[in-house]
């Protein structure tokens, strides 16, 4: 940060000028993380729930018509916390998300909606289009070699999906 101020003596008689450089490089750095933080799920790093509900209401709008929005449902999350701990649970969640990022398409916005729930945004995605995704989706999981397993055990998602075909239709 640069700043010049102008130095005059009792009679305003001009002196010189006084030229301060801050370095606020540590502090532009924090602003990025707490930017970040607002809006990403700190155990996935995927987006959170509060970035998707915005991107949502940005993206609701007749040019991104039709807009699919799938949702999942990790399986076995409370088991797996209640036999292996809850920092096995969060390696299933983390997991879990890894297999999404992997499996998705680079524009497709997916988040963490809470919990167990996952969602992925897909503005100008028909119908056929967001089945097949899904498809993908599914076979992924089902074909995950022992990459993702945590403690042998293969993750597992439920999945479901919504088209937004008109206008009059609200998204949520």
């Amino acid at each position: 940060s640069i700043s010049v101020d102008t130095i005059y003596n009792n009679e305003q008689e001009y002196l010189g000028k006084v030229l301060t450089i801050v370095d606020i490089s540590e502090i532009k750095r924090r602003e990025k993380e707490i930017l970040y933080l607002s809006y990403h799920d700190v155990l996935t790093g995927l987006y959170n729930r509060t970035y998707l509900e915005e991107t949502i209401q940005r993206l609701d709008t007749p040019r991104q018509i039709p807009f699919s929005v799938i949702m999942g449902d990790v399986n076995g999350l409370k088991m797996t916390n209640d036999i292996f701990g809850h920092d096995e649970g969060d390696n299933l969640l983390r997991n879990v998300s890894k297999l999404l990022k992997k499996v998705s398409r680079t524009e497709d916005i997916i988040g963490r909606w809470g919990g167990d729930e996952f969602v992925i945004l897909l503005p100008k995605t028909s119908e056929e289009e967001v089945h097949m995704i899904t498809k993908r989706i599914i076979r992924a999981f089902d074909d995950n070699e022992n990459t993702y397993n945590v403690q042998g055990i293969k993750p597992s998602i439920s999945l479901g999906y919504g088209v937004k075909t008109r206008e009059d239709v609200d998204i949520f």
